[in-house]
C-alpha cells in the first residue's frame, strides 16, 4: 500500500479554518503525520498471530504442569492416608506393648520382697555338717560351712548392693 503525503496549502486550509493559529496547528499534525511509519493490515495480522502462538504456547505448559501437580497431589495423599491408616494399629500394638511391659515391671516389682525373703531365710538355715551336703553344695554355696553370723552379714551384704 502506497501513502502518499497531503500537500494542502494555506490557502486550501483557510477554506475550513478561521484562524490562522488552526492553519499553523494543521500543518504540524500534517507533518507528524508524514513522519510515522505506515502501518499494513498484515503486520497486525502477523503480530496476532505471534502473540496467539506464544499464548497457546503459554497455557499448554500451565496445563501441563497443572496434570503433573495432580498426579504428585494424588500421590502425596495416598501416602498421607496410608501413613493415617498405620496409625491405629500401631497404637493399638504399642498399648498392648505398654500394658505387657508394665505387668512384667508390677510382677517383678511384687516378687523382690519374696526373693529377698528367701534370702533371708535361705542364710538362716541350719546347715547339716555332714560329708555328703558338704560334698554337695561345695562351689554352689560357698558360704555354707561357715557360721550363721558370717553367712547372714555376707547375705544382707550382697542384698544391698
Amino acid at each position: 500500500m502506497a501513502f502518499t503525503k497531503l500537500n494542502l496549502t494555506r490557502d486550501q486550509l483557510s477554506t475550513f479554518l478561521t484562524d490562522q493559529q488552526q492553519i499553523k496547528q494543521f500543518e504540524l499534525l500534517f507533518q507528524a503525520v508524514d513522519t510515522l511509519q505506515v502501518i499494513v493490515g498484515t503486520d497486525f495480522e502477523y503480530q496476532a498471530d505471534t502473540a496467539f502462538a506464544l499464548a497457546n504456547s503459554a497455557l499448554a505448559e500451565i496445563a501441563s504442569l497443572a496434570q503433573s501437580m495432580e498426579v504428585e497431589d494424588a500421590v502425596l495423599s495416598a501416602k498421607i492416608q496410608q501413613a493415617l491408616d498405620a496409625i491405629p494399629p500401631l497404637a493399638q500394638s504399642t498399648a498392648i506393648n505398654d500394658a505387657v511391659l508394665n505387668a512384667k515391671v508390677q510382677l517383678s516389682l511384687d516378687a523382690i520382697p519374696r526373693l529377698a525373703q528367701s534370702l533371708e531365710l535361705l542364710a538362716l538355715a541350719p546347715i547339716r555338717n555332714n560329708i555328703e551336703l558338704e560334698h554337695d553344695v561345695v562351689g554352689i554355696l560357698p558360704y555354707a560351712n561357715q557360721t550363721q553370723r558370717v553367712r547372714s552379714n555376707t547375705v544382707l551384704t550382697w542384698l544391698s548392693m
